[in-house]
């Protein structure tokens, strides 16, 4: 491909990725709905009134997990043309390789590692990854094995069942022997009190789902941007411009670090 068009195709897409993460940003903080689901059920009991109220479903529209891969997959031509333009700029006479946590991912040119820590320095990837939805740790989550499910990073709460029961009143009015003994009982007003009665009505089952990642998860993705970013910094100090054509420094490498800690193949 000529630089020309690599030039052409950063300069279009950079706005849409930088929309694609405002976006994100405002989906996170304003439907965070979208990752709960719960199932609510209730079976009344032989003769008694039916109540839909007490039953609700509602499934995990989305998961963390998905809005990564969308966000790769939708940024990937603007991500690895972003490097490439750079390498393809460089004099081929200073490079630098990148260590990240002690892992040697190539040899890199000064414009490429610049971009880079442009992209890992952006404040709405920052902000992107800091509002990503998390799961509470006081609930006890489990992977859920619901088929609607599969192939979903979705976790659920155990099936909780219970009785629903109400209390039935009922008056009676109380004995009192002294109304033998008065000799007009026109006026006399008997004392009424009432008796608590335990009915089962139904039985019922309350379980959550969610699609959110736990806070190790967003802590530790945070975590890894911020040493990455600390490993360019040092690579800058020793890169110069170098002379490339295509770059190595891809989006299958930086997000799968970013989104799993994944380090690339040397060979990739």
């Amino acid at each position: 491909m000529k630089l020309n068009i690599l030039l052409a195709r950063v300069d279009e897409l950079a706005n849409v990725f930088r929309r694609n993460l405002e976006d994100y940003v405002k989906f996170f903080k304003s439907s965070q709905g979208a990752f709960k689901g719960i199932r609510k059920t209730y079976v009344a009991k032989d003769g008694e009134i039916d109540d839909p109220s007490k039953r609700e479903f509602k499934v995990v529209q989305t998961t963390a997990r998905e809005k990564w891969e969308w966000l790769r997959v939708n940024n990937r031509a603007y991500i690895d043309a972003l490097f490439s333009v750079e390498k393809t700029n460089a004099s081929g006479t200073a490079k630098a390789h990148l260590i990240v946590d002690g892992v040697d991912w190539g040899e890199f040119t000064s414009l490429e590692l610049m971009r880079l820590k442009g992209l890992l320095s952006d404040a709405n990837l920052i902000e992107m990854i800091s509002t990503i939805p998390v799961r509470s740790d006081e609930v006890e989550w489990e992977k859920s094995d619901e088929d609607m499910y599969k192939n979903k990073e979705v976790y659920e709460t155990k099936e909780v069942k219970s009785i629903v029961k109400t209390t039935l009143k009922q008056g009676y009015i109380m004995s009192d022997p002294n109304v033998a003994l008065l000799k007009d009982s026109a006026g006399y007003k008997p004392q009424i009190a009432t008796v608590d009665t335990i009915k089962e009505l139904g039985e019922a089952t309350l379980q959550h789902f969610t699609g959110e990642w736990s806070h190790r998860e967003r802590a530790e993705t945070l975590a890894r941007r911020q040493r990455m970013l600390m490993a360019v910094i040092e690579a800058l100090k020793t890169a110069n411009e170098a002379e490339a054509v295509y770059s190595e420094l891809n989006v299958t490498k930086i997000f799968d670090f970013l989104q799993e800690g994944k380090q690339p193949d040397k060979k990739s």
